[in-house]
């Protein structure tokens, strides 16, 4: 009993209702000393690394900013519980039949999909856990009453769709198998995969009549035409109320679009499996709302210095504030936000996300013999989870079914590309794609950067080559 109750308080002090930005500003700050003393007390590399710096009053910016690449070859000395040691929660993950338990009865483990180059490790307590659910229940759907408003849901559980990938150990899968027992009451969920019949999808989806539905935008966009042409009948079940878009960027008019074909509001979140509650989808609009007394959003040029609301940055650093068991302190994310220059118009207290552009990807798929089928991103980069010695990453598709996975090692690694192709066909084959795509594994030293000087982490040269054989044809008709 102990566990709902301590959940009900999390919850009410999370609701909207009783914040405004003195009172967020002022959590955030009590937190972030918290953790910078945490830290420095438990943490070696941090210990070291902010050696010299006045933690009990130095501004955010003092403090030296966290690449993936730092944390993942320090990863014993930054973790504070020194019984985590990154070769064996390794082990830990790479063994599915792990997933949902509690690695030393304590800690629910994840790891990242690599989007950002290479996969991290993630370790939570579960406090940190619990949190994950706490917010989505109280700031990102939309609340009727001031007090407990969830609270009838230990007798009328929400009814959720989630629709990724097929279940592993990152993190909106591992967020899930994790669930603490006494929160299972209070909704049911439905686990589909992008990758099966689109036609047993409907039919589980009709039948579990969902009240919410998350899932990538390649996904929900592929729901959107199902709906549009008559295929799936979900908007006239009535039981519909929102649908949110997690793990990949939303146009504005495919969010609009979206909105029309179910009827319902389309939020769009913007977090990662190193700080799973950065923001909230705003309930109202587009956008989303960073949950600024829980992590700091730090929107930098490519020297690490702020650029102002309204701005587009080149990259963000995040603070993750109540994860302590592996502090995650200006951690530099190769995304691109722009920050709202203006109030949101649903009042909410939070500051407010514009624009996410930086995760963006080129489409990559295959002629299955009917037509066009999207091949999504995370067919590639679930199994690279594995993969922790990988610095670096792309994939690029050279032919009609044929894709190149390039990967470069971290400083003084070696990387198994046998091994690793052999992953990846695991995962392939699971997702019923085996006759359908082929992969060459390349291991090199390093991968070209843009004029940007990001590097293209997915590439379709066959589809840019296609376009040019169509555009000569084109200028070459009389």
């Amino acid at each position: 009993m102990l566990g709902p109750i301590r959940f009900a308080a999390t919850l009410q002090a999370l609701y909207p209702f009783w914040w405004n930005e003195a009172k967020i500003k002022a959590k955030q700050e009590e937190r972030l000393r918290a953790l910078l003393a945490h830290a420095v007390q438990r943490s070696s590399y941090y210990r070291r690394r902010f050696a010299g710096i006045d933690i009990a009053r130095c501004a955010l910016e003092e403090l030296p900013t966290l690449s993936k690449a730092d944390m993942m070859e320090n990863y014993d000395e930054l973790v504070t519980d020194p019984r985590l040691k990154k070769a064996d929660l390794s082990a830990f993950v790479d063994d599915p039949r792990n997933l949902g338990s509690l690695y030393l009865g304590e800690y629910g483990v994840s790891h990242t999909s690599g989007s950002q180059g290479q996969p991290a490790l993630i370790v939570q307590d579960q406090h940190a856990l619990s949190l994950i659910f706490a917010v989505q229940f109280a700031r990102a759907t939309r609340l009727k009453r001031r007090f407990l408003p969830h609270l009838g849901r230990f007798l009328n559980p929400a009814r959720m769709a989630v629709m990724t990938v097929k279940p592993g150990f990152y993190p909106s899968a591992a967020a899930f198998a994790y669930i603490p027992r006494y929160l299972s009451p209070m909704f049911k969920v439905l686990r589909l995969s992008y990758s099966d019949p689109m036609a047993d999808n409907i039919r589980r989806l009709e039948r579990f009549r969902p009240e919410y539905i998350t899932g990538y935008a390649s996904a929900l966009e592929a729901l959107g035409r199902e709906e549009a042409e008559g295929r799936m009948n979900l908007r006239r079940t009535g039981s519909l109320k929102q649908i949110t878009n997690v793990a990949e960027p939303l146009t504005d008019e495919a969010g609009a679009w979206l909105e029309t074909v179910f009827g319902v509001h389309v939020a769009d979140e913007y977090a990662m499996g190193e700080c799973m509650v950065l923001s909230s989808g705003c309930i109202a609009g587009r956008g989303a709302h960073v949950n600024a007394d829980l992590a700091i959003l730090e929107v930098v040029d490519e020297h690490n210095r702020p650029v102002p609301p309204g701005v587009e940055g080149s990259k963000v650093l995040v603070t993750n504030l109540y994860n302590h068991v592996q502090p995650i302190i200006r951690y530099e994310v190769d995304d691109r936000i722009t920050m709202s220059a203006t109030p949101c118009a649903c009042a909410s207290p939070m500051p407010r996300i514009a624009r996410i552009s930086g995760r963006t990807k080129d489409q990559l798929w295959i002629d299955d013999g009917t037509g066009q089928r999207e091949v999504p991103y995370y067919v590639f980069l679930v199994p690279l989870h594995h993969v922790l010695d990988l610095a670096e990453h792309q994939i690029v598709q050279t032919g009609a079914r044929r894709f190149v996975v390039r990967l470069v090692p971290l400083r003084g690694k070696r990387l198994d590309g046998e091994r690793i192709r052999d992953l990846i066909m695991e995962h392939v084959r699971a997702e019923g794609l085996e006759s359908e795509i082929e992969i060459e594994i390349e291991v090199v030293p390093e991968i070209p950067r843009g004029p940007s000087g990001k590097i293209a982490r997915v590439k379709n040269e066959y589809a840019l080559s296609q376009s040019a054989r169509r555009a000569t044809r084109e200028s070459a008709s009389p």
